[in-house]
């Protein structure tokens, strides 16, 4: 199946993936995929977001350490999924970038 170039951004308020790439002053990460690897990417992105605290959500957690650290932990695990999964579509260059960043070894 033929792979399609798309640009991945990972700023909460804008997370996504875009077939084209948009303003030089958002950091995007240049990826090839199928359609097929496209959706998984999505959904670790979804699952990513789902585990961002809301505010009340903080709140609730602040006098329960275990808690906290429960959600800490399932963020931090999602998003070393997430950033290896883009390493693993990235293009020679956000490899590059990633290596340069220490971000391949996650």
């Amino acid at each position: 199946m033929e792979r399609n170039t798309y640009y991945v951004q990972l700023e909460p308020s804008i997370m996504g993936i875009s077939d084209v790439k948009t303003s030089e002053n958002t950091i995007q990460y240049e990826i090839k995929a199928t359609p097929k690897e496209k959706q998984t990417l999505e959904k670790k992105m979804n699952a990513v977001q789902k585990e961002d605290l809301s505010g009340g959500q903080i709140l609730a957690r602040v006098h329960d350490e275990s808690k906290a650290d429960h959600a800490k932990n399932e963020m931090q695990t999602e998003m070393k999924e997430l950033y290896q999964k883009i390493y693993e579509l990235g293009t020679p260059a956000t490899r590059e970038l990633f290596e340069e960043l220490g971000i391949d070894s996650l």
